[in-house]
């Protein structure tokens, strides 16, 4: 029975992780097809365009093929989804790290080096003209709790690492690792992933429930439309550009809230992916804290 509900996490996880993303994002590269009559459009003008070309060669002999055999079809379309899946992960990843690397690890350190030099030197202008420190002020309190909803949305944005888990079960980490050297006999290694995949393996050799394997799904998912509504913002402005002559006007200004709607649509994948990330990690802790303290649990 395990070996079955293994097998449907599996499913669920290449359906949700895989299968999905690939369909939304082959709809997205064809969806331009409704914006645009392509026999409209000079042979020229289509031959000169990656996006033009693409349609006009790929839809005619996905219809045809649709009409003649629609089971065929959609068997192909959907292990061509679940390739161009792995494609969209692969890319959404190495997207992250980029960003990590630029913002988190650099930007967002220059932002706080001069946000805490400012506070440093208003600190002081303060202090030389009333006589008391900023951080002691009523004016800073208030600031504080003014702005505070402003830090958290430009963390949402901007922060693109987020934690392992939630920094509340710090205490957990260390207990687990505590508990493992002293039962091993061991100096196990205090490294996340090396925690995360003792956790895992327990998980499945102890058959503990835990909606990790869910929230692994999830992080997937919404790390790939993160990513594929970011390309579809660029996608579309390439095609406008491309086409305009050949769109009517009334369609032309889609183009705007084409964009509005990408740009909002992966700041929401983007907020969702690093919560679902960080509950990931947060249930295998909380699962390795409960298996090494069953026993003690049982006998309660």
């Amino acid at each position: 029975m395990s070996d079955f509900f293994s097998k449907i996490e599996n499913f669920i996880f290449d359906i949700l992780g895989l299968i999905l993303p690939g369909i939304i994002f082959s709809l997205i590269l064809i969806s331009p097809i409704y914006f645009l009559d392509l026999s409209k459009v000079p042979q020229q003008v289509i031959d000169n365009s990656f996006i033009l070309s693409g349609m006009a060669t790929f839809i005619p002999v996905l219809l045809k093929q649709f009409a003649k055999n629609t089971n065929l079809t959609i068997t192909i379309m959907i292990i061509f989804a679940y390739l161009l899946g792995h494609l969209v992960k692969v890319f959404s990843i190495i997207l992250y790290e980029i960003m990590v690397a630029i913002f988190d690890n650099f930007l967002n350190k220059i932002a706080n080096l001069i946000y805490t030099l400012f506070k440093s030197l208003l600190n002081k202008l303060i202090f030389w003209i009333f006589g008391k420190e900023l951080s002691k002020s009523t004016i800073y309190a208030n600031f504080k709790k003014l702005f505070s909803p402003l830090k958290s949305i430009l963390n949402k944005i901007f922060v693109f690492d987020p934690p392992y888990y939630f920094k509340d079960n710090d205490q957990l980490r260390t207990y687990c690792i505590n508990i493992i050297n002293a039962k091993l006999e061991t100096t196990y290694p205090d490294k996340w992933y090396s925690l995360y995949k003792l956790s895992k393996i327990l998980n499945s050799q102890e058959d503990i429930k835990s909606l990790s394997d869910f929230f692994l799904a999830k992080y997937n998912l919404y790390r790939s439309l993160a990513f594929i509504f970011i390309f579809t913002t660029f996608y579309f402005h390439y095609f406008f550009l491309e086409s305009a002559p050949y769109i009517s006007p009334e369609l032309s200004k889609m183009n705007s809230l084409i964009f509005i709607t990408s740009c909002l649509l992966s700041f929401t994948f983007h907020y969702k992916y690093k919560r679902y990330w960080t509950l990931c990690g947060n249930e295998t802790l909380v699962s390795l804290y409960y298996f090494l303290n069953k026993k003690k649990l049982n006998e309660a």
